[in-house]
């Protein structure tokens, strides 16, 4: 799941610069990603060749799980935060959501970034308990009762 992650992660980054040097593949990337998020140009990081395939916050939620998932792999730790914490992870992603909203300035793309890293780093670490619950049910491949 960590490799899925981490390519899924990748591909946000690799779109804009698929695109910069011609190629079609880009594109199709950033097409891929267009469910999940409204990708406007003036919302998404860029790092010299072109706006990211999703916004700042998307990435910021992509990268911190990404990282949760990382953690659990490399410290074979399992850790399941409570809802709570997500939630209060959240409020100020949601702060800045509200202020751009109700037309108020909200913060640039990347504090938005930022924001989205922690909320994101916990679902990550739920996602990886939730992977590891279903394993334990299910049982290694190959295995029948």
């Amino acid at each position: 799941m960590a490799a899925l992650a981490a390519t899924f992660c990748c591909g946000v980054v690799l779109a804009p610069w698929l695109e910069s040097r011609g190629s079609a593949m880009g594109s199709v990337l950033r097409l891929g990603y267009s469910p999940a998020c409204h990708q406007m140009p003036d919302r998404c990081l860029d790092l010299g060749f072109g706006p990211w395939a999703v916004c700042a916050r998307c990435a910021g939620l992509y990268a911190g799980g990404l990282a949760g998932l990382l953690f659990s792999v490399v410290s074979g730790r399992r850790v399941r935060p409570p809802l709570k914490w997500i939630i209060v992870a959240l409020i100020p992603s949601l702060v800045d959501f509200a202020l751009a909203f109700s037309g108020l300035p909200s913060l640039s793309n990347w504090p938005r970034f930022v924001l989205a890293l922690a909320p994101g780093f916990l679902v990550g670490l739920l996602l990886t308990d939730a992977i590891a619950d279903i394993a334990v049910k299910v049982g290694p491949p190959g295995v029948t009762d």
